[in-house]
């Protein structure tokens, strides 16, 4: 008779092959589980209401129409000459005057449109002599964003 002591974690008696004691779970068994969970999200989150792209283009929309008016500014100023654009409210369009082959489209994105009335007009100096101290909306599903033009500087800043 053996005298030897058996260790039952790691050896099955009766075929002697090495079993170790593993406590987790296995690469295919997380993979499953990962799976199941990114069906579900799948499912959940399109009626939870994370629909963030109505949001997004109203902030894309006042970061653009902040830059085409900052833009119009700089052009002034590189041309010496006064340059304006106009913002008509419930349009989706506005307008750069005197007109230049460079100017932006001046398109906002779909659903999206402004909500104010204003023309800014900058001089050569890039100082607002038309619509400083004023502001644009811009509103659409998503909410709405405000765009500046601060008296005297000229800075444009979105709130």
């Amino acid at each position: 008779m053996d005298q030897r002591p058996v260790n039952f974690r790691c050896w099955h008696m009766d075929w002697g092959i090495h079993t170790p004691n593993l406590k987790g779970f296995t690469l295919i068994e997380t993979i499953i589980v990962m799976v199941i969970i990114a069906i579900l999200l799948t499912a959940v989150i399109p009626r939870v209401g994370f629909d963030i792209a109505p949001r997004m283009s109203v902030e894309g929309a006042a970061h653009m129409v902040a830059s085409d008016i900052r833009y119009a500014q700089e052009c002034a100023m590189a041309n010496r000459v006064s340059k304006s654009i106009t913002f008509t409210a419930g349009s989706s369009v506005y307008t750069f005057n005197p007109i230049y082959h460079l100017d932006p489209a001046g398109r906002l994105p779909s659903g999206v449109t402004i909500g104010t009335t204003m023309t800014f007009t900058f001089n050569s100096l890039g100082e607002p002599i038309s619509g400083g101290g004023s502001s644009v909306t811009i509103s659409g599903s998503g909410g709405s964003q405000t765009v500046t033009v601060t008296n005297y500087t000229g800075k444009v800043s979105i709130h």
